[in-house]
């Protein structure tokens, strides 16, 4: 039996309605990525469908919703529909507010009102950057790991993030902060059987004292960082060369183009690639996010030996910042 008009609601603002079974609605609320940008209303709308089928395949309509065809026992657990939605809140959310959902980590300055957006490769310590800043220093979590961010009439802005941290076990063992906080909760001897890279645990930034953001600020500075502990010194330049050119252009790509999310069951049975959905519009707004951000030069490169020196630096360009003045 299929019951109409069940909606999940993305990034505060989204609501995806879900043509399916109730049992399997159950399953897909369970799913939450805590993304919750402050809104009084709905903006935007879609729907996913379900359709029992011998034959696993998707389309999309071309008009907001997405057509999902396949065994039931395949979908019956909701997490692979619940990301099909969000794929599609990702791909409207683009077209009709000009912010789009990136692999980042971002937090609020209350003394300045602006933002900073911390951008790098896995590992790259962006989240312990972002809590060095948080505990230390009181700055606000917008996001880890996602972050919405884009333009508001010409001011690149973010919005809204995952409100939580995922720390990694080798996280913890090379910041003495993050070993101090988080040690004991790899003490348990299921840890030891997994890869350090692999093991890690989500914290609520509450449990931390750490106040949180999720309303719509303007972006003093956008870093992307690297700690690497073969560098002797603390690097830092305006990054606008022909790699950071192909960095932003694929990282703000990245969800657009489906490659984050993939057509798969439940278990993670691989099917095929999700439906291009709004592309050369979704893909003209990225162009002109990327071009922001080189026209302002808010691009910054920070190298140092450790996380720490990371957010020190990050620190001291806020206190020479104008928005002090």
């Amino acid at each position: 039996m299929f019951i109409m008009d069940k909606t999940i609601l993305y990034f505060g603002f989204v609501g995806i309605s879900f043509d399916v079974p109730h049992f399997i609605f159950q399953n897909i609320k369970e799913q939450d990525n805590k993304i919750r940008c402050s809104s009084e209303t709905i903006k935007i709308l879609g729907s996913v469908k379900f359709i029992e089928s011998n034959q696993q395949y998707i389309k999309y309509n071309g008009n907001g919703s997405i057509l999902v065809y396949g065994r039931l026992d395949y979908f019956k657990e909701g997490i692979s529909l619940y990301y099909i939605g969000e794929y599609l809140a990702e791909c409207l959310l683009i077209e009709q507010d000009n912010t789009l959902l990136i692999h980042a980590a971002s937090v609020y300055n209350p003394i300045t009102d602006h933002s900073i957006l911390l951008l790098g490769d896995k590992g790259a310590g962006k989240t312990t950057v972002a809590l060095r800043l948080c505990i230390e220093h009181g700055y606000h979590l917008i996001g880890n790991d996602q972050v919405i961010f884009g333009l508001d009439s010409g001011i690149l802005v973010t919005c809204a993030g995952t409100l939580f941290f995922k720390i990694r076990r080798t996280a913890v063992l090379s910041d003495k902060l993050l070993f101090r906080l988080f040690s004991k909760y790899f003490n348990h001897p299921s840890h030891f059987n997994q890869a350090s890279w692999d093991d890690k645990i989500s914290i609520d930034p509450g449990e931390l004292g750490i106040r949180t953001c999720n309303f719509s600020v303007e972006i003093s500075e956008i870093y992307y960082i690297k700690a690497d502990k073969q560098e002797k010194q603390i690097c830092q330049s305006i990054w606008n060369d022909s790699l950071a050119s192909l960095f932003l252009n694929e990282i703000l790509g990245r969800h657009i183009s489906g490659q984050v999310a993939c057509f798969q069951s439940d278990k993670g049975k691989y099917f095929s690639a999700m439906p291009l959905i709004n592309y050369e519009k979704n893909n003209r707004v990225r162009e002109q996010i990327v071009k922001k951000i080189f026209t302002n030069n808010k691009l910054y490169k920070i190298i140092a030996d450790s996380p720490d020196k990371l957010a020190k630096k990050i620190l001291e360009n806020a206190s020479e910042n104008s928005y002090y003045e």
